[in-house]
C-alpha cells in the first residue's frame, strides 16, 4: 500500500484493483457483523432459521 494514500483514475474514481480491495474488506466487515447477530440470536435463545421445520404445501 501507499500508506494510506489512494492513486485516482479518470475523474477521481477508483480502479479496479482499489474496488477489489474495497468490496472484500467491506465483505470481512459484513462477515464480522453477521457472526456478532448471529452470537447474539444464540445468547437471547432464539432459533436460528436453520432450526425452523419445513414449511408445508398448501
Amino acid at each position: 500500500m501507499c500508506g494510506g494514500h489512494h492513486h485516482r483514475g479518470r475523474r477521481g474514481y477508483p480502479n479496479r484493483e482499489q474496488w477489489v480491495e474495497r468490496l472484500q474488506s467491506y465483505r470481512e466487515h459484513l462477515e464480522g457483523e453477521l457472526k456478532n447477530v448471529q452470537e447474539l440470536i444464540e445468547r437471547l435463545g432464539a432459533p436460528s432459521p436453520s432450526d425452523a421445520p419445513p414449511a408445508q404445501p398448501a
